[in-house]
Order: C-alpha cells, then sequence, then structure tokens
C-alpha cells in the first residue's frame, strides 16, 4: 500500500473550503454575496469566532453562524450591506430570555463582519480560489482581514499567510501586513486583535483531521458516513477488498485493501492531524494495526474491545518493549460511554470522542 495522498477535493477540505469554493462559484457568474464572520465572541453564543456564512442577494444561505436569533439579524445585517454595498460590523448582545430560547444558561454578545463581494471586485474570485486550493493541498494556512474605519464607514482588507509569506490579498486602502503577523504561528482559534487604528481578524485555516479506519465491518460502515458529515476525511482500510467497495463507503475519501494487516499502516505516515480507529474482524488484526499506529503516534488512537482483549493485547505489547505510557494514548474501548450496544450506536459514541479530541487539540493548540 502506497502512501495514502492529503490532496483532496473540495468538498472533503472541510466547510471553510466548501464555503469559499461556493463564493468562488457565485462570483464568477456574477452574482453578489455577503461574506458574514463571527469576529469575537464574549460568554455564550451559538457559535465560535471563525463561523461564517454567505448571504447571496437573492437571498439564499450558505452555511450558519448559529441559527436562531443571531442568524436572523445576521442575515438582515448581510441585506442592508447589498444594499449600500459596503461592510458592516454590528455587535449582537443575546440577552437572557433568548440565550433560554437558544439552549444557553446565559447572555453573549457577539461581534459580527459583513462584507459584500461582486463582479466589480475581480481580485475576490482569484483569492478565495487560493484558499480553496491550500485547503484542498490538505496544507494550512491563515486568513487576516484588517478592519479600519475611513470617516463614512469600515474598510476591509484581506491578506492570505502561508508560512511567513502573504500569498494572495484583497487590499482596497494598499495596506501591507506588518511583520510581525507575517512571522506568527498559525493560532489553532480564531482571535481579534485590537490596535489603536486597526482591527486584525486572525482566522486559522487548517485542513480537515484525517480518521483512518481499520477494518470496514459494521461498525466502520456505520462509523465512515457520521464522520464525513461533522467534516472528518475518512480512509477505510480491510484486508477484504470487497469490504472496501464504494458501494459499501458511497462516503469515504480514500477506500485502501491490502494483503494482510500486518504491514498496513507503514506506508501511511500518520501525523498529529491523522486519527486511527481500529476495528478490525479480530484480535489479531487489532494488535496488529495497533502495534504499528504505536510507533507512529498520531493524534489519536482508538480501538474497539473489552476490558479483557484490552488487557491481553496490552500485556503482549509492552512484552514487546511498548512503554505504559505508550499504552495511556490508547483509547479502549473507543467511544464515549454512552451505554453503547449495536453497531449503530457504537459509531456514534466513536464519532462523539472524535469530535471531543478534535476540539481540545484546536483549542490547546
Amino acid at each position: 500500500m502506497g502512501d495514502v495522498s492529503k490532496s483532496y477535493p473540495a468538498d472533503v477540505a472541510g466547510a471553510a473550503a466548501a464555503l469559499f469554493a461556493r463564493a468562488t462559484e457565485i462570483l464568477k457568474v456574477g452574482e453578489r454575496l455577503a461574506l458574514c464572520t463571527i469576529v469575537r465572541l464574549a460568554g455564550s453564543g451559538p457559535r465560535r469566532a471563525g463561523a461564517k456564512m454567505l448571504v447571496l442577494d437573492g437571498g439564499e444561505s450558505v452555511g450558519t453562524v448559529g441559527g436562531g436569533a443571531l442568524e436572523a439579524k445576521t442575515t438582515q445585517w448581510a441585506r442592508e450591506a447589498l444594499q449600500d454595498g459596503r461592510p458592516l460590523y454590528r455587535t449582537f448582545t443575546l440577552d437572557l430570555q433568548q440565550a433560554s430560547e437558544e439552549g444557553m444558561t446565559c447572555g453573549g454578545e457577539v461581534d459580527v463582519l459583513v462584507e459584500t463581494f461582486d463582479k466589480r471586485m475581480p481580485a475576490a474570485p482569484d483569492f478565495f480560489a487560493h484558499v480553496v486550493a491550500l485547503l484542498t493541498r490538505g496544507e494550512r494556512g491563515r486568513l487576516v482581514t484588517a478592519i479600519t474605519y475611513d470617516g463614512e464607514g469600515i474598510v476591509t482588507d484581506r491578506y492570505l499567510l502561508v508560512d511567513g509569506a502573504c500569498v494572495a490579498a484583497m487590499s482596497a486602502s494598499g495596506r501591507v501586513v506588518p511583520e510581525d503577523l507575517l512571522r506568527a504561528s498559525t493560532p489553532p482559534v480564531s482571535s481579534l486583535l485590537e490596535g489603536e487604528t486597526v482591527r486584525y481578524f486572525l482566522d486559522p485555516l487548517l485542513p480537515p483531521i484525517t480518521v483512518y479506519v481499520f477494518g470496514g465491518g459494521h461498525i466502520g460502515r456505520h462509523l465512515v458516513p457520521l464522520c464525513h458529515l461533522v467534516g472528518f476525511r475518512t480512509v477505510v482500510v480491510d484486508d477484504r477488498a470487497d469490504f472496501v467497495s464504494r458501494d459499501r463507503f458511497p462516503h469515504a475519501d480514500d477506500l485502501r485493501a491490502v494483503p494482510s494487516f500486518d504491514r498496513a499502516v507503514e506506508a501511511i505516515h500518520l501525523g498529529a492531524d491523522d486519527y486511527v480507529v481500529i476495528v478490525t474482524r479480530g484480535h489479531g488484526g487489532d494488535q496488529a494495526i495497533l502495534r504499528q499506529a504505536l510507533r507512529q503516534r498520531p493524534g489519536f488512537i482508538g480501538m474497539i474491545g473489552s476490558s479483557r482483549k484490552r488487557g491481553l493485547i496490552f500485556q503482549q505489547l509492552l512484552a514487546e518493549g511498548f512503554t505504559q505510557e505508550d499504552l495511556a494514548r490508547v483509547a479502549c474501548p473507543v467511544g464515549l460511554p454512552i451505554g453503547a450496544e449495536t453497531p449503530e450506536e457504537i459509531a456514534v459514541s466513536i464519532v462523539a470522542q472524535l469530535v471531543a479530541m478534535r476540539s481540545a487539540q484546536r483549542e490547546k493548540g
């Protein structure tokens, strides 16, 4: 098995790539759109900073800033911006009654930036296309939006930064990116920097985490569409060719049939942005995959199994030279403890754990 490619089409390169790909298509056919972005959240809110939504001239929306009262107000602001042709910066306060209706325990304050784009801005589709290309290559970058006031309203300048260089820009003012922002590492979460005359919104562009599902049986078959639904890229690996067919896994991004599980991980080159879920059909396959995965230290390793199976496999791996620290990295049994029994329920518990792990890792940076 060769190295699994980390280049993916835009529709599986995460929500950001899909949204910017749609924006590119809209602008190329000459339609107008408003890009709405949460740039600051204080207290509770339906979504964090960085959440985006497109509002088209005809009223259609793509993406979400969290639904409910905030989304309704944001849509209203987007229509105002489209009519006026100028960007807006607005603050929405979620009072206690609204917070209760939204299912939150307290209110919050949200700053929303609304920018408009149309065919008079020829740099826009090219800029968005650069963002999509970056994410579909599986690379990391940063969007930097400079927000200033010109006496009549706000002006925004956008920059795409990769490895300390500005590779694309939409600058109405001619402003350049400060050197300290160029040199700074990509932040794990979106943030707003307040300067004396300009605000900088820093928005990380991160490719989706790849979940390698070893085992194309009942659990794997239910797990993959759930992973796809919440924005993971998925690769299914099995030693039975008929268990990694496109008919069984229409949502998988890659399917790999291997002669055996004994060396199935060696050519993949797992990294911190890769998760491993081990659900093969037997004890031997699970142990073979776990042994190889532990040597590469991916971001997450989870293995199906009872406490007895866990004890037997861990005892064997300790005898082979692995340490207790190595084994402490393994979630076994994989999945949150929700009392899951059926393959469908187990798949739900696993994807919930993967989402929790992804959120914790990105918060930590």
